[in-house]
């Protein structure tokens, strides 16, 4: 069903404008009808291995896909879309487990009718280079020849074309159900002996759109994916692994293409995963864990999290708050397309809930850019605390985490260390005041003050997950601040920055 231009027009009136633009909830309400095309989007699997007896919770079993694709074969999906870190290490096995699930829900690429559906899938750095994480491939397989034989990017051609029943491309264009999706895999076309390597991401992209870019229809949206972000779009030029610029520059002539990427593994609770400049930018989360932003916030990151500098560990280890238990949240989408809108559904697979509102795009994609950050971020108001909600100070001892370098050769010992833990209720449980993160401050009187950043559980979930009713901490080791009173104030943040009302509360020490 199209949404006509009449009601958006006229509708107006009744139902208050958007900012100017379409009507965007009142079209999710009405997108009822049949959508021209609809697809999964999934990124960053990170499949080890076949998961034959195992929960599906487990790490690196292929079980979360296969569930996934079957969520989505029951929503009648005509294609699949993988941003890429399909295959956890690059090794033959492993995207082989991702072909088992693959076929096991979709048999010879159809569904059980008959049905065509399309695979529009692209490899990431863990599937170009993976296998030399760790030296992972090597300690399996010591021979240089039998590596080989296991790792994909000693033939990418062969070992797609086995795998998955099609010929290999680094660059591709498919066409379904007369829309056009541009894939760009991470392969730089040189071998295994070239080490890490990468790709020119934007040079086949630019070089295609020279060539056909008159072919596409500029009245319909057209889909382009990677594994790394697009340079200064989604999350803004704070977001890890971006490429260099030039898929950004290529698709900035196209206001109606649409860009995905994954990489970071940020959460699709975060708002910022959309972006709309000159075209629409997407992040596409991780089938296998969620990120925080940590490269935002240098060099310590979060107290809950690791620093993401550069012989980050040694800061890390002076932590005293565990990792966040990010692997209990596992995102994709799932993308309507009608002839006047994008309906866009974002869902965690674990628990099977969905982690936001639908996003609603308008079409064509020039007239209004609803999820420009500024405009987007109009909607969202800061969190805050309830309204009798106070700070709760203990004092005890804690140890800190400890760590050592990625090569062994440093380490630093855990040390118990008199300390404060501080913590807050839960924010009130608001679609449009999310907590993102947590900001913690404690300041002694003669000008000491250390500043801390906690990412809350349930961050990356549903409203209705259990983990929003956890209780957030943070933890300050007395040797860190000043003497005498020490005044903590906690303040509850979006993921637009928005800060809403702190607590504060002041520990005196006894006489």
């Amino acid at each position: 069903m199209d949404i006509s231009r009449r009601f958006f027009i006229g509708g107006a009136a009744a139902f208050g404008a958007f900012g100017g633009n379409r009507l965007v909830h009142a079209a999710a309400k009405l997108a009822a009808g049949k959508p021209n095309i609809t697809f999964g989007v999934v990124s960053d699997i990170h499949i080890t291995k076949v998961g034959e007896g195992e929960k599906m919770s487990a790490w690196g079993n292929n079980l979360t896909f296969r569930h996934t694709l079957e969520w989505f074969r029951d929503q009648g999906v005509d294609a699949v879309l993988i941003a890429g870190d399909m295959a956890d290490n690059g090794m033959v096995e492993q995207m082989e487990a991702v072909a088992q699930a693959w076929y096991a829900v979709f048999p010879g690429d159809k569904y059980p009718d008959g049905r065509p559906i399309e695979k529009v899938f692209v490899m990431g750095n863990h599937d170009y280079h993976g296998y030399l994480y760790g030296d992972h491939a090597a300690k399996l397989y010591p021979d240089v020849a039998e590596r080989a034989k296991h790792v994909l990017r000693s033939d990418f051609a062969a070992r797609w074309k086995r795998i998955f029943h099609e010929d290999y491309s680094r660059f591709y264009c498919k066409r379904i159900k007369g829309y056009a999706f541009l894939g760009q895999h991470w392969d730089d076309g040189k071998g295994m002996e070239t080490g890490h390597g990468s790709c020119d991401f934007g040079a086949e992209l630019q070089a295609f759109l020279d060539a056909q870019g008159k072919t596409l229809d500029p009245a319909l949206p057209f889909f382009y994916v990677q594994h790394p972000h697009p340079k200064d779009t989604c999350y803004g030029p704070w977001a890890w692994g971006h490429d260099s610029g030039k898929v950004t520059k290529a698709l900035s002539a196209y206001p109606n293409a649409i860009a995905f990427s994954g990489h970071s593994h940020y959460s699709l609770t975060d708002e910022r995963s959309i972006w709309q400049g000159a075209f629409t930018s997407v992040g596409t989360s991780s089938l296998r864990y969620t990120g925080m932003e940590y490269d935002e916030h240098p060099p310590a990151g979060y107290e809950n999290t690791v620093s993401g500098v550069r012989n980050g560990w040694k800061i890390d280890a002076a932590k005293m708050m565990g990792k966040f238990p990010s692997g209990d949240c596992r995102q994709g989408m799932l993308w309507r397309v009608y002839g006047d809108c994008i309906v866009v559904k974002r869902r965690e697979f674990l628990s099977d809930l969905d982690v936001g509102d639908d996003w609603v795009i308008p079409l064509p994609s020039a007239e209004s850019k609803p999820f420009a950050f500024a405009e987007h971020a109009k909607k969202f108001r800061a969190p805050e605390f309830p309204a009798d909600a106070k700070v709760v100070v203990k004092r005890g001892k804690f140890k800190t985490r400890g760590g050592k370098s990625r090569n062994g050769k440093e380490s630093i010992a855990r040390v118990e260390k008199d300390s404060f833990t501080v913590t807050v209720p839960p924010v009130v449980a608001d679609k449009g005041a999310r907590l993102f993160k947590v900001e913690f401050a404690a300041e002694t009187k003669d000008g000491v003050k250390k500043t801390k950043l906690v990412a809350p559980l349930g961050y990356n979930h549903s409203l209705a997950h259990p983990n929003m009713k956890v209780s957030p901490h943070c933890r300050f080791a007395i040797d860190e601040l000043g003497a005498g009173v020490v005044r903590f104030t906690v303040t509850p943040i979006n993921c637009f920055g928005a800060r809403g009302k702190p607590l504060v509360a002041e520990w005196t020490p006894q006489a």
